[in-house]
């Protein structure tokens, strides 16, 4: 483990594979609240590949810790703000006067 050269598609690589895996992380969280077994499977299946590769990415350099922090933040972040809207939008959905 060393703080060697930055390999900026090494960072981009690691930041988007991990903002998509912090993503389906609260996605599948969502998913369990909701007894969706099947979605919570598949899920999981694409969160463990995902951590599989950039485990293999960032344990070149400790430096590659960096754009995972980043994205670990951004992902959940963003899907809880996703959630959010999609609620209160349902319930302003339920709440029109008929």
């Amino acid at each position: 483990m060393t703080f060697g050269t930055v390999n900026i598609w090494v960072w981009i690589a690691l930041f988007l594979s991990t903002l998509l895996y912090e993503y389906l992380a609260v996605i599948c969280v969502i998913a369990i609240t909701k007894f969706r077994s099947v979605a919570v499977a598949n899920i999981s299946v694409g969160i463990n590949a995902i951590g599989i590769a950039c485990v293999i990415l960032y344990t070149e350099e400790i430096n590659n810790t960096i754009p995972i922090l980043a994205a670990v933040w951004l992902g959940n972040y963003y899907a809880v703000e996703h959630e959010k809207r999609k609620r209160a939008k349902e319930d302003s959905i339920k709440n029109v006067p008929k």
